[in-house]
């Protein structure tokens, strides 16, 4: 009697227990087993560090944002270090850096202390530019070196699969903190999905999968991400670009020795288009003499920095209309051997407009001298 109803018992807990276990989620997704969501392993994934949790929510559909992208640039008195740590701290799945140098202690601690709070940190840097990173993030953050061919010259952080800066600042105190860089926040899954997928194809060594030029809608605006050299049009793109112009065309370049892209402004500037363009002290006098002389010999202005902070940038804006910012300088190197990317942000929005021209005229106003 006492043993059949025992069993009784126990037969009533199991169906019960089994009961439960087979109720759906009550947040409107499905259930997931645990195993579901682990990391997977390099095998699995096909990549050098595997993959991370998605973020979740907060996107709407087809991983769309209402906010528009923003500008950041120290010379307006925006704080890029803090900018990137503070990004960084406030990561809850993954962090994905992607740089060409990595030396700034509060940024190498910022990374540490996102892995040690069980947040996925991934470091993909230039082996020669940062030669001892793997010893200053310890053993915890992978960090993978690239090689090349070229340089990995990318300057790209992503938060969560969700938050993306791009622009063209190295995470080293100098860059965040004295040279000229312009940065972009993107909030949109879409980018941020798309350069992990790019960042699982880069390896130690020879080139990466090939990645072509990507558009999305990011609140109303047309968003394109072009990564070098995966895309043999970029160049042509880019003159397409200055040949558009209407009115105005602005240019900040840290190198630029490609003398096709020149040409293309002073065809510009021919037809009566106002072209000006700014370039670092130093590589006026270097790399960039040769560019630097024809735009004077054709009567562009020139307007170059005084010699002490770098002038850095890598942007172009045409008709305060449509913004093409990035890592890549304009030299054959960055769009045939160089790991290198940038942006064509087009509609701009009044406070995006307000922010190049408020940098523009900083530039301009700080030049040591106008060459034409």
């Amino acid at each position: 009697m006492i043993k059949n109803k025992l069993t009784f018992l126990i037969l009533i807990f199991c169906l019960t227990l089994a009961a439960f276990l087979k109720e759906p989620a009550t947040d409107g997704q499905s259930a997931q087993p645990v195993s579901s969501l682990k990391l997977k392993t390099d095998s699995q994934s096909g990549g050098p560090f595997g993959e991370v949790p998605a973020a979740k929510g907060g996107q709407g559909t087809n991983g769309r944002t209402t906010k528009a992208a923003e500008f950041f640039a120290n010379q307006n008195g925006d704080d890029l270090l803090h900018l990137y740590t503070d990004a960084i701290k406030q990561a809850k799945f993954s962090v994905l850096l992607i740089v060409y140098s990595l030396t700034d202690a509060n940024i190498i601690n910022c990374l540490k202390e996102s892995k040690d709070k069980g947040v996925a940190v991934k470091v993909i840097c230039d082996a020669e530019a940062t030669p001892l990173i793997s010893s200053k993030l310890g053993k915890k953050v992978p960090a993978l070196r690239r090689f090349g061919p070229g340089l990995m010259h990318q300057k790209i952080l992503v938060i969560d699969r969700r938050i993306v800066l791009i622009g063209s600042a190295n995470m080293t105190k100098e860059s965040l903190k004295v040279h000229g860089n312009l940065v972009v926040k993107i909030e949109n899954e879409e980018i941020a999905n798309d350069i992990w997928t790019k960042a699982l194809s880069i390896k130690r060594e020879n080139r990466s999968k090939d990645y072509l030029k990507t558009e999305y809608e990011v609140a109303g605006q047309k968003i394109e991400l072009w990564f070098l050299p995966d895309n043999p049009d970029a160049v042509e793109k880019i003159k397409t670009l200055i040949r558009s112009a209407k009115k105005t065309i602005r240019v900040a370049m840290f190198t630029w020795t490609r003398t096709d892209l020149a040409q293309e402004i002073i065809c510009a500037s021919k037809l009566g288009i106002d072209a000006k363009v700014a370039i670092d002290y130093y590589s006026a006098k270097g790399a960039s003499a040769k560019v630097v002389k024809l735009f004077k010999e054709n009567g562009i202005p020139v307007y170059t920095t005084k010699g002490g902070p770098l002038l850095h940038h890598k942007f172009m804006c045409i008709d305060s209309s449509t913004l093409v910012e990035g890592s890549a300088n304009w030299t054959k190197r960055a769009f045939t051997e160089n790991d290198d990317c940038f942006l064509v942000i087009h509609r701009l929005k009044p406070p995006q407009v307000r922010s190049i021209e408020q940098l523009w005229n900083t530039i301009q106003s700080d030049a040591m001298c106008k060459q034409e």
